[in-house]
């Protein structure tokens, strides 16, 4: 029997560097991550990723090293190496993955610039409380309403990352079923083909509110913790009704 299996985009956030167990704010500048950040990923892959788990997927991810090497403990597009090209140059680098088996990833991981993080300009490097010393009195540092001077400002960033939902939606809108009426429906198969960004705190919490139609400064505030993962998607699987899930069960 064939189930509708709802068109999902995952969101994964690398995990802890030096810098954000600080709280210093890293954007340009590549920190790798912790040793613990590491483990945090790989308790990511094992509760999360893998057959029969939530996460079976293709992959949008970004190439610094801090998510570079996130996709790889994470597993993505797994089978014995992982293939990474990077859309800006056109590049291709492979990642061999020691213990595992079969034929190489098939499509590629791409790394685009549209998943960067959110540019912080002069703030690169300052934490939260050095960042509100450097402002004027009673004018406490909003990122999703005033951006980053000399990085980028919250259109900037909406832009960007409205175009990458454009691709991730045409992806998608190729395998839909039209229901009679008009009502687009996301696709049905026997296996969802899933979506995953792999990128930092700032952008991957932008792109979830670009994602559900909202301007950057609509007040609501998303976190997300080193190596977790969210959700987005449509509400009753339909494509004009885009939507964050607020839980998922570990299982698909």
């Amino acid at each position: 029997m064939v189930h509708n299996i709802s068109a999902r985009v995952f969101l994964i956030r690398h995990g802890d560097t030096a810098w954000s167990v600080g709280g210093k704010h890293a954007s340009f500048t590549d920190v790798p991550m912790s040793r613990e950040g590491e483990g945090q990923v790989e308790e990511t892959r094992d509760c999360y990723i893998g057959r029969h788990k939530l996460i079976d997927p293709e992959n949008v991810v970004r190439m610094q090293q801090r998510t570079k090497r996130t996709v790889e403990i994470l597993q993505l597009g797994v089978q014995s190496q992982q293939i990474f090209l990077d859309r800006d140059d056109q590049k291709k680098t492979v990642s061999p993955l020691t213990g595992s088996r079969g034929a190489p990833s098939e499509p590629l991981i791409q790394a685009t610039s549209w998943l960067n993080e959110w540019n912080y300009g002069e703030y690169e490097g300052l934490s939260l409380a050095e960042i509100n010393a450097r402002r004027p009195p009673n004018s406490e540092w909003d990122i999703w309403r005033d951006g980053c001077p000399g990085g980028e400002t919250p259109e900037q960033v909406s832009t960007r990352l409205d175009e990458l939902i454009a691709e991730i939606r045409q992806n998608i809108e190729d395998t839909v079923t039209e229901w009679p009426g008009g009502r687009k429906i996301a696709h049905t198969t026997r296996s969802a083909r899933d979506i995953v960004c792999v990128g930092h705190g700032h952008i991957l919490a932008a792109l979830a509110l670009r994602w559900a139609q909202r301007p950057l400064d609509h007040g609501m505030r998303l976190l997300m913790e080193p190596s977790s993962v969210a959700v987005l998607s449509f509400e009753s699987d339909d494509l004009s009704r885009p939507s964050i899930s607020l839980g998922r069960r570990m299982t698909r």
